[in-house]
């Protein structure tokens, strides 16, 4: 009898059990997503996605995840405005502009707090161009019009006193593209890129930095206080639809920045593909050693850093300036404090 009445407690204990589980882990309503990602996977602004996918993270929350990349951003947001991709990886300035245009959409959980942006000089012009200001009359290389490497030296060069406009333009796009376009002749005099291209030109000796948004200082300098940077976004559509599939897309992605506090330069390598990394394994390490900083965050965004961003993309789109944006509907962070709940700290596996 007492063996029975165990037996039944145990039972009890483990039904228990099951429902905290379940309640913890609510039914998805799509497990199969297709997330478009724009941009060189090789970019250092991806590192959180990117431990989240490999380190299936995704998996662990039920979701099997197809990981699309696209050439740039815009193509990767093309890509989910049509339909074609459930989510987005990319710049949270996309929520702002889109929202502008009919759209809504929501960047779910952000994951860059620096944009990574490096304004850097010829190696062979920097005893000319010692300042932004400089750059008047000069040819500036950046990822593609518009982007948010264009408006990263946009607003730099506004706030030094000259017209962005005073500068020429050309678009060479991101990683081995970019490094090409440095050092093939003196087309550019300056150019605007992320890691690891960035550290490839100046390692080489082929360019010197004049404007630093990888850490908190050279954000701040650069926009006046904090900013946010790449994040998962989805139509606000799909998120009314799948609120226990947003959720748990949210918590993978949370889990590996939480995860990435703790984690060494090799753990980090040893967590991606070798093809991440195959434009060189020294110049990756470097890279992922001065970017660390903007991905071992808690992915909580304030206002300061949204209006940030606004104010800087509005450099070279004054209408976005006069819009009245709703930043309620482009981020919410409810989602990543239910996520900081369960991985409330570094999860070491």
């Amino acid at each position: 009898m007492k063996r029975a009445l165990a037996i039944s407690a145990f039972g009890l204990v483990m039904l228990a059990a099951g429902g905290v589980a379940a309640a913890d882990n609510p039914a998805l309503e799509k497990k199969n997503l297709t997330i478009a990602v724009g941009g060189s996977i090789s970019q250092m602004n991806k590192v959180a996605y990117f431990v989240a996918l490999n380190r299936k993270y995704f998996e662990q929350e039920g979701l099997i995840v197809e990981s699309n990349a696209f050439a740039s951003g815009t193509a990767a947001l093309q890509s989910l405005v049509g339909g074609s991709a459930d989510v987005a990886e990319g710049a949270y300035e996309h929520t702002l502009r889109m929202q502008t245009k009919g759209v809504d959409i929501t960047c779910l959980v952000p994951y860059g707090r620096y944009p990574g942006n490096v304004l850097v000089v010829r190696k062979s012009e920097a005893d000319k161009i010692k300042t932004v200001a400089d750059l008047k009359g000069k040819k500036i290389g950046v990822s593609a019009p518009g982007s948010s490497t264009h408006n990263f030296v946009a607003g730099l060069m506004e706030r030094a006193g000259v017209s962005w406009k005073d500068a020429s333009y050309i678009s060479i796009g991101t990683g081995p593209s970019a490094v090409a376009a440095m050092k093939s002749g003196g087309e550019l005099d300056a150019l605007v890129n992320l890691d690891p291209a960035i550290n490839t030109l100046v390692d080489g000796g082929d360019a010197v930095i004049l404007s630093d948004s990888r850490t908190a200082a050279g954000t701040q300098q650069a926009f006046g206080g904090g900013y946010l940077a790449d994040c998962l976004m989805v139509k606000n559509d799909f998120l009314k639809a799948n609120p226990n599939t947003s959720q748990a897309i949210v918590n993978a992605v949370v889990h590996a920045m939480q995860w990435l506090k703790t984690a060494s330069i090799d753990d980090i390598i040893k967590s991606l593909p070798p093809s991440y990394y195959k434009s060189g394994e020294a110049i990756y390490r470097v890279s992922l050693q001065r970017n660390l900083p903007a991905f071992q965050w808690d992915g909580l965004v304030n206002q300061e850093a949204a209006q940030n961003v606004l104010n800087s993309i509005g450099v070279i789109d004054p209408a976005l300036k006069r819009a009245k944006i709703d930043f309620s509907l482009t981020y919410d962070n409810k989602r990543v404090e239910t996520a900081l709940q369960k991985y409330h700290s570094p999860v070491l596996q």
